[in-house]
């Protein structure tokens, strides 16, 4: 018996130091935007709609927005919009407590959105940076601060900390002659990020994460 016992615990001491290893290692967590679907009439006569976690969110087409928790009444704020014209397509992802918002405006002749970081207190902007690009498609966030989205010829990373571009790809159609007219969720391949058009028989990009230079086509 006392065999056994000392047995177990030379085990268990050997085993501890990895075990908090394993727990204290960062894990690699990528976390995809949640597209929202328009309510009504399309044009400035339409809603988007969603939940998180303790309150909801209403935004109208024209970027006002009303939140709450459902004690009391809501709070009423504003979205960047940049000029005139209503939102057509909306994403959102909590991180870190605050709420990420990725919307694209447009005004019947050119398409450009934003994304947004927001305190779900104080339903103010810790910044706003504007995208200049239509068809902008989902974003996903790596556990390093990292978003990696995309849009009609547009490719951008962005550090969700500091709130600024990283690197972006403005018009790759220069360098490659490609519809590149919509992307779906990016995929993080170690080193490289890749978006594939969002099209039967579409093409892959390859991207260096850190370089934001395009490595491969395909």
């Amino acid at each position: 018996m006392k065999l056994a016992v000392a047995v177990f615990l030379c085990v268990l001491l050997c085993a501890a130091p990895l075990l908090a290893q394993e727990i204290s290692s960062p894990v690699s967590e990528e976390r995809a935007f949640t597209a929202v679907g328009r309510i009504g009439d399309p044009g400035y006569r339409s809603f988007f709609m969603f939940s998180t976690t303790g309150r909801g969110y209403t935004f109208r087409a024209d970027g006002y927005g009303e939140s709450g928790t459902g004690k009391g009444r809501a709070t009423s704020f504003n979205l960047p919009l940049g000029r005139s014209g209503h939102i057509v397509r909306f994403y959102f992802l909590e991180y870190e407590n605050d709420l990420l918002l990725i919307y694209e405006m447009s005004d019947q002749r050119l398409g450009w959105g934003y994304l947004v970081r927001l305190n779900q207190k104080t339903l103010k902007a810790k910044w706003a940076i504007p995208i200049n690009g239509y068809n902008i498609g989902p974003g996903v966030v790596e556990a390093a601060n990292e978003l990696y989205l995309s849009a009609a010829n547009l490719f951008a990373r962005f550090d969700l900390t500091t709130g600024k571009y990283v690197w972006q790809q403005e018009d790759p159609q220069k360098q490659f002659p490609l519809a590149f007219n919509g992307f779906q969720l990016p995929v993080l391949d170690g080193p490289r990020v890749l978006f594939a058009e969002d099209r039967p028989k579409g093409k892959t990009v390859e991207i260096e994460r850190l370089s934001g230079k395009i490595v491969a086509v395909h």
